[in-house]
């Protein structure tokens, strides 16, 4: 009886602690990386990878993600896509964040497509394309921008979401200089397989959202990845190649976390 009880409070409190705590505690995850053939003018730089907000309206979790980018006060924002949730109805709800986003930086969000954008339920995509791209924010599809900063510069390649097959590793990265230093941005961890040799130095993405659930010796309730499921979330180097899985913000199916704190990523270029 006394057992029954006890497993019951705890049964309780893991389920309050991930449907009304976890999901609202955004953790901040610094780190600090060296890239072969940076620019002296890039050195310093931070970059604030965020990732999978699943946005439905402008609401506490929204704001908090602004207040804490405040606090950083990065160079550049790279976005690897589900700006929205697939339920999502109304986008004049998702407008505001996306607009204020880009509105405290403008010309440094940049960001790619996810699944979730290209399989909506209610929505075409081009109409969510036009959304992100009228409140500031580039999206790159199997394409490169080259940011210059004094004179140097650094390749940014942007990929189509790879999970839906909308990626073209080979079009993104035809006749970029192989010798200056590329990031890389797209959805999905399923992209990394794709470009060795291609020489980039760092690939950033996001989709798994660490697993969402995680009850230690148990389960990862949420790995949606076809293969490479070992790239759940964090940071991982092969190759030569760094990358870096982030967590994400928002939640998927059920909005539950435990044991994976929503994620902003700071990178800081050495």
């Amino acid at each position: 009886m006394i057992i029954g009880g006890v497993l019951l409070v705890l049964i309780v409190a893991a389920l309050v602690w991930g449907f009304f705590i976890e999901p609202n505690v955004i953790m901040v995850e610094r780190i600090e990386l060296e890239i072969d053939n940076l620019p002296s003018s890039f050195k310093g730089n931070k970059i604030v990878h965020i990732s999978d907000f699943h946005s439905n309206s402008f609401g506490n979790r929204e704001k908090k993600v602004l207040d804490n980018l405040k606090q950083l006060n990065p160079d550049f924002i790279f976005v690897t896509g589900d700006f929205i949730s697939w339920t999502t109805k109304d986008l004049n709800s998702c407008r505001i964040f996306w607009k204020e986003l880009a509105k405290n930086y403008p010309e440094r969000v940049i960001g790619v497509l996810g699944n979730h954008e290209h399989r909506h339920r209610n929505l075409r995509l081009a109409d969510i394309k036009k959304l992100l791209e009228e409140s500031g924010i580039e999206i790159l599809e199997n394409e490169t921008k080259k940011i210059e900063k004094d004179g140097a510069f650094l390749y940014l390649v942007g990929v189509d979401d790879p999970h839906e097959g909308y990626d073209n590793i080979d079009k993104a990265t035809k006749g970029i200089n192989t010798e200056e230093p590329k990031i890389l941005i797209a959805h999905s961890p399923e992209i990394f397989r794709k470009i060795k040799g291609k020489n980039i130095n760092l690939a950033l993405v996001g989709h798994t959202h660490g697993g969402q659930v995680n009850i230690p010796f148990i389960t990862n309730f949420f790995i949606p990845l076809r293969y490479d499921k070992q790239y759940k979330g964090g940071f991982y180097e092969e190759d030569s190649t760094f990358l870096y899985v982030n967590r994400g913000i928002g939640t998927t199916f059920v909005p539950i976390r435990f044991n994976s704190f929503p994620e902003i990523t700071l990178i800081e270029l050495k």
